[in-house]
């Protein structure tokens, strides 16, 4: 039934749907939204030197792409992964892929919060199987049905917890791919506070630690846009860095933040991800 409801909801023309937003967009609707009021902190908190009319510009635009992104988990969720993918209209770098899952010695997919994280994960799937961890979702229904989404092509999702990092550490030591989003704020124990846009974010430490044990390559995948609104998907080797420990905990985040900067309007700037920052009494977001 889940299924039906998006795959009817996957019928509405994209110019449709982006009409519907643009509207919303020009009406000032999404002014009232939590996702507005985070989105604005977090950018002044990554780009200080900008205006505060640059902040409102970028802010605006975020969420607008963050709704259009809306539209794509939808379509990527009610149709088949050939239809989701021929939403994505280029590959760069495809090779790094392709190259690393035919050495047959297991992979380490990062991701980022970048445009429909469940979009990406359709594409990576259905170019190799993957155990890939996702955050639980509190409506059972709801959780099994994504579950079954990510699972296709003898893929396998686990919960982001001590046991599914044990599942994606033995999937490695097995010579399998595992792909993961590295820009969400850990479970507490789980993470170091580690520079990220100049400040001390709490940060998962997972990609590091795995990549110095198993010593698998280490590749970021991200969905971005351009200004025709077409999608690409790019691949990038990690630095030799991350199999260094005096390096591998700062080398992370850096190179997220160039992900993001390469197009910061894809970036999913409304989640909390300064929540557990240092100083922690300063909590940017209070009061929302």
């Amino acid at each position: 039934m889940i299924f039906t409801l998006f795959y009817i909801l996957s019928l509405i023309p994209r110019v449709f749907f982006i009409f519907v937003i643009d509207s919303i967009i020009y009406l000032r609707i999404y002014k009232i939204s939590k996702s507005y009021k985070v989105t604005k902190i977090n950018l002044k908190i990554a780009y200080p030197e900008l205006s505060s009319s640059n902040i409102d510009l970028l802010s605006r635009r975020s969420i607008r792409e963050s709704l259009v992104s809306g539209y794509e988990t939808i379509y990527s969720w009610g149709r088949s992964y050939a239809e989701s993918n021929n939403l994505i209209f280029k590959i760069e770098n495809n090779f790094l892929l392709n190259r690393n899952t035919a050495k047959n010695r297991g992979l380490i997919c990062v991701a980022i919060h970048n445009r429909s994280v469940d979009m990406l994960l359709t594409w990576i799937n259905s170019q190799t199987p993957t155990v890939s961890l996702y955050k639980e979702i509190k409506n059972k229904v709801m959780e099994s049905f994504v579950k079954n989404k990510r699972e296709i092509n003898n893929s396998v999702s686990v919960k982001t917890s001590i046991s599914g990092v044990r599942t994606i550490f033995k999937a490695l030591k097995n010579k399998k791919v595992i792909c993961f989003a590295a820009d969400q704020v850990p479970k507490r124990g789980l993470g170091e506070h580690i520079n990220f846009y100049n400040k001390m974010a709490y940060t998962t430490t997972l990609v590091q630690n795995l990549a110095c044990k198993t010593k698998c390559p280490t590749i970021y995948i991200c969905m971005n846009s351009n200004i025709n609104g077409f999608n690409s998907v790019s691949i990038k080797s990690c630095n030799e860095g991350i199999y260094d420990k005096s390096k591998h905990l700062q080398l992370l985040n850096k190179d997220i933040e160039q992900l993001i900067n390469k197009r910061p309007v894809d970036y999913s700037w409304e989640y909390k991800r300064f929540k557990r920052s240092l100083p922690l009494e300063n909590n940017p977001y209070a009061g929302i």
